[in-house]
């Protein structure tokens, strides 16, 4: 990956005019994060002229064979669950058409592009270049929340979009936690108030449920590199910064945000566990949200995360499609198929699996209450 920084500066002018931006392709983001995470066989795909790119997506090249040839993917991660490639919006026709005749002079006729906003103007640009000279088709389809402000509401669209028994539940447990001591709210962005807020933050995970499975950055000394390292350097740049809700002087909540080109992305999010009853997570996402609907400058707002993701979709009540994309340069697009078949199969599985693990945990909890009632 020693062409990342000679590329840095050209992909940054790239994502200033890109179909959709994706601030993980950023290289402040990028370079850490392949640092950490990265495998041996990640490389660069380009498209560019003497004078600027017009493509850019870090992909991954398998080596297997499949029916219909051999395949890449645009890379992505547990912590960059974002697959949207730039695209130059001025060529994008070019562009996309050159992509699919790449693949077919190349031998790689089939490209995984994962966590794709199915609906937007990087999918559409690539399903066109596709149904002029190749195939496309998506698996592992999904709703996921997601904020689109309206700029003729405003800050009163919180009360259109989060039900009236919801808000009066999250204000009540508001007042309660005011009863207890003063709640504020700040913002950290200069390169000091960072380091003190991301400390506050990894604190506050790992002190949760992600400390108790040992998943929790603070345990895990790469990782928890590679975020304060793609924190700090986004934040210089003005595309990051941490929110921290606290009650006195203690952090009882942070989130960690990613702002580009008109897009925020809550990234991560972490709560004081001690005061679960009074919702500090949701409540530093409610003021978040208000802030995004006021802010006229943000057109979308992007949590990357899971359909059933239990905060969000409470909160929010837009939906987007988001998928796997898979691009061949065949027109029958067999390989494609195939994989796409393989992907659906396994995300179902996935699914089965999370909605058993669901039912166990009610079971478990509806038995802990029967006994409570019967102890009482």
């Amino acid at each position: 990956m020693e062409a990342l920084p000679r590329l840095a500066d050209r992909v940054r002018r790239l994502a200033e005019r890109s179909l959709e931006t994706n601030p993980f392709f950023l290289p402040e983001f990028l370079e850490p994060a392949i640092q950490a995470l990265g495998r041996s066989r990640l490389r660069l795909a380009i498209f560019s002229d003497r004078d600027d790119l017009h493509f850019f997506a870090p992909v991954s090249a398998g080596n297997g064979q499949i029916i219909g040839g051999r395949s890449f993917s645009v890379w992505s991660h547990a912590y960059a669950p974002l697959g949207t490639p730039l695209i130059d919006a001025e060529t994008a026709p070019q562009v996309t058409d050159s992509l699919i005749a790449h693949m077919r002079t190349s031998g790689r006729t089939v490209m995984t592009i994962p966590y794709l906003p199915l609906n937007g103007p990087a999918a559409n640009a690539l399903r066109s270049a596709a149904a002029r000279g190749g195939f496309s088709t998506a698996a592992e389809r999904q709703m996921r929340p997601i904020l689109y402000p309206d700029t003729s509401l405003g800050i009163a669209e919180f009360d259109a979009m989060v039900s009236h028994k919801r808000r009066r539940e999250l204000d009540r447990q508001l007042r309660r936690l005011c009863n207890v001591g003063a709640v504020s709210f700040m913002s950290a962005r200069t390169q000091t108030e960072i380091e003190m807020a991301f400390n506050m933050f990894t604190a506050l995970e790992g002190s949760g449920w992600k400390g108790r499975r040992g998943t929790a950055l603070v345990g895990k000394k790469g990782l928890h590199e590679f975020a304060r390292r793609a924190v700090l350097q986004m934040a210089q740049k003005g595309f990051a910064a941490i929110d921290v809700m606290r009650l006195g002087d203690r952090p009882i909540a942070a989130l960690i945000r990613l702002d580009h080109g008109g897009v925020s992305i809550p990234w991560k999010v972490a709560f004081d566990e001690e005061f679960a009853a009074f919702s500090p997570g949701k409540q530093l996402m409610c003021d978040e949200t208000r802030r995004w609907l006021a802010d006229p400058t943000i057109e979308r707002v992007d949590p990357v995360c899971e359909e059933d993701n239990p905060m969000m979709q409470l909160l929010w009540r837009n939906r987007e499609p988001y998928g796997t994309m898979l691009l061949s340069s065949s027109p029958w697009g067999l390989g494609a198929r195939m994989r796409a078949g393989l992907y659906d199969l396994k995300s179902e599985s996935k699914a089965q699996v999370k909605r058993l693990l669901r039912a166990r945990r009610r079971r478990a909890r509806a038995a802990k209450k029967n006994e409570g009632t019967k102890a009482g």
